[in-house]
């Protein structure tokens, strides 16, 4: 194995440590600030870190950027602000360990939207592996019922899973348009994502003086601060580095690492337990993303 691909695999998975331990920090973080405010604080933070760069590489860009402008306004908002709306509200009700579980099945969606929408060879062990994993992936959406937990949680549950589909929608969006230069779809993600969290940050401190409109409690910065430089910027820039370096679908692989790094975590910050349903939706779901990557091995 040579150093770049040595490289790029640490890239990787160092992306994955972070983004792994991004739903407990996440769901921590949500006790002391709304998931409007969160978006708001880490998008702002982040546009501020992209903007000189994004419009720097548009000018560079400019002719391509000019027509096809409305693809990355679209693909933009699907891929962060529209995803992560889902994934934080998701997380206000259901656990970190099991919105991880079905965060991570995003790569089996864009297995089987590729064969349906871009028609993409499906082989037959990569059918089999979709749908064992969408079978687990089923069995941890049901587990509060199954395990007569709030409602609520089925509804996180949900709310996760939208916004994984969107997600896997950017994907194969992406996918389809590969004249769109990643940097500049990047930038103009978080930028939007600032402007259109804007208003909704403006409407949940309506009844706050204006002193105090942009303070927040100290108790949400470190994950306010985590998610806008590490998850965001560090984590993104990681990811599309080490993509470069190798294969796509072998890049694919490493997103699966997540829940190793969510669940000790989300024990240590949160208390949270793997249960019984828990395990079992992740066996399926194991077994399934084996049998569909099994021709990359």
């Amino acid at each position: 194995m040579n150093q770049t691909r040595k490289a790029a695999y640490l890239a990787l998975i160092a992306t994955m440590i972070i983004w792994g331990l991004s739903p407990p920090i996440i769901k921590f973080t949500l006790n002391f600030v709304s998931p409007f405010e969160f978006l708001f604080f880490r998008f702002f933070i982040a546009g501020l870190i992209f903007l000189l760069p994004t419009l720097i590489l548009i000018k560079k860009n400019w002719s391509s950027f000019r027509q096809n402008w409305w693809r990355y306004f679209l693909f933009g908002l699907l891929g962060t602000p529209v995803t992560l709306f889902f994934l934080f509200s998701g997380l206000k009700s259901t656990s970190a360990i099991s919105a991880s579980l079905v965060s991570v099945i995003a790569p089996i969606l864009v297995i089987a939207g590729g064969g349906f929408f871009l028609k993409e060879k499906v082989t037959k062990s990569e059918k089999i592996g979709l749908t064992i994993a969408l079978t687990g992936t089923l069995i941890t959406l049901i587990q509060p019922l199954l395990e007569k937990q709030a409602q609520s949680s089925i509804k996180g549950n949900l709310l996760v899973l939208a916004g994984t589909v969107v997600w896997a929608t950017f994907t194969l969006l992406s996918k389809k348009n590969k004249q769109l230069n990643t940097f500049i779809l990047a930038g103009c993600s978080f930028l939007i994502g600032f402007f259109v969290f804007l208003p909704f940050f403006f409407f949940t401190r309506a009844n706050m003086p204006l002193s105090s409109l942009f303070l927040i409690d100290s108790r949400a910065l470190p994950g306010i601060i985590y998610m806008a430089l590490l998850g965001s910027v560090v984590g993104y820039f990681a990811y599309l580095w080490g993509l470069k370096k190798i294969e796509a679908s072998e890049a694919t692989v490493f997103t699966y690492l997540q829940p190793i790094f969510a669940v000790p975590a989300a024990f240590v910050i949160l208390g949270e337990r793997p249960t019984l349903s828990f395990a079992i939706g992740a066996l399926f779901i194991a077994l399934g993303v084996y049998l569909s990557e099994k021709r990359q091995v």
